[in-house]
C-alpha cells in the first residue's frame, strides 16, 4: 500500500507542475484539465482543483508554491481499484 501511496504523490506533483506550466502559458483552466485527461486518464485531479491551482499561481505563487503535498491529518486516501 506504501509504494501506491507514493505513485499517487508522485502523480500529483507532476500533475502540479503541469498546471503550473500551462498557466505561465496562459492556458486557461479547463484547457488545462482536457489536456491533462489526456494523458492522466483516471488518475487526473478534478477541473476544480485545476481551477483551485491556476488562482494560486495567478495570486503571486507563481513559481514559489509547494507543489509538495502537505501532511495532514485524518484518514489516507485509499484507492478502490480491483
Amino acid at each position: 500500500m506504501r509504494i501506491e501511496m507514493e505513485e499517487i504523490s508522485d502523480v500529483r506533483f507532476k500533475q502540479r507542475a503541469v498546471i503550473e506550466f500551462l498557466t505561465v502559458e496562459k492556458v486557461l483552466p479547463i484547457e488545462i484539465h482536457t489536456r491533462m485527461q489526456a494523458v492522466y486518464g483516471d488518475q487526473c485531479v478534478d477541473v476544480s482543483t485545476v481551477r483551485r491551482w491556476v488562482r494560486r499561481f495567478e495570486d503571486g505563487e507563481l513559481g514559489q508554491a509547494d507543489l509538495c503535498d502537505k501532511t495532514r491529518g485524518g484518514r489516507p486516501v485509499t484507492d478502490f481499484k480491483n
